[in-house]
């Protein structure tokens, strides 16, 4: 009886988090698990706006780690490559969120393109699995878009539409429906070493706006400091990332303002030799 309670429970904080949050492995340069991610640009932009992965330019392998309000139940594992290439930047990613209990399962495949010296675009699409011990899997495909405008050196607006169809998780007793949203992204360089991003996103699933701001400062050649701050629900933010001899550790963690602390760790390995066709 006990077991059953347990499982009963694990399935509905689960189904809450889903409905709630990202239903998949956060970009731990989007400094809060809130923020939508159309202002990713880097390598991590592999799990946001999938236009961003044309600004990599070597072949990257990675991997991270996720954990919201600091349960275990609550926390997501990744893995990735992105290969850079003269027609278009791919990449593949795995990620998983929950536990042996409850858990749901990504594999995605990426693909990104320059189609003008000031337009970027990409393409995400996902197979996803959630299973349920003791009950059938249920599986899904969806896909996300995304494009980056250039419109100056220093300026940046960026659109990403998540789950764009509606797509949902269904079974024979019930129906999950999969977040949905679609975000809007201004990036300015306002100096060389400081620059300041602003999001909107609707989420459709939740039928609410979420607002950020984001700030980045390179500190060191070597070091590059982030805070963000975003509202409804008021979350704090704050990230680093470090480079040294071809290794990037990017951390970040955020405050929500009644749930607690969220927690982000990502570390990726550039291959030597630059690839493909980006800046």
């Amino acid at each position: 009886m006990k077991r059953k309670l347990f499982l009963a429970g694990l399935f509905f904080l689960g189904v809450f988090y889903v409905r709630a949050q990202q239903y998949d492995f956060p970009s731990p340069v989007s400094y809060s698990p809130v923020l939508s991610g159309a202002s990713d640009t880097t390598v991590w932009s592999l799990f946001a706006n999938p236009s961003g992965i044309c600004n990599v330019n070597h072949i990257a392998v990675g991997c991270g780690y996720h954990n919201s309000f600091l349960v275990d139940a609550l926390s997501s594992q990744a893995a990735f490559v992105v290969v850079p290439m003269s027609f278009f930047h791919g990449g593949i990613d795995y990620s998983r969120f929950g536990n042996e209990l409850f858990n749901h399962q990504h594999f995605s495949f990426s693909m990104a393109r320059e189609i003008a010296p000031y337009l970027k675009m990409g393409v995400r699409f996902r197979y996803l699995i959630r299973t349920i011990r003791g009950a059938d899997n249920s599986d899904t495909f969806t896909f996300d878009a995304g494009l980056s405008l250039y419109v100056s050196e220093k300026t940046m607006f960026a659109v990403y539409g998540r789950n764009p169809a509606g797509q949902s998780l269904k079974d024979d007793f019930s129906e999950q429906p999969l977040p949905s949203f679609l975000a809007f992204a201004c990036n300015v360089k306002l100096s060389p070493v400081f620059g300041v991003a602003v999001e909107y996103s609707h989420r459709n699933d939740l039928s609410r706006q979420v607002y950020g701001v984001i700030m980045s400062a390179r500190v060191h050649s070597l070091v590059e400091l982030r805070s963000a701050i975003s509202a409804k629900p008021i979350r704090l933010g704050l990230g680093v990332s470090v480079w040294w001899e071809g290794f990037e550790l990017t951390l970040a963690a955020s405050h929500h303002d009644r749930l607690g602390l969220s927690s982000t760790a990502g570390i990726v390995w550039y291959l030597p030799g630059k690839r493909g066709g980006g800046k």
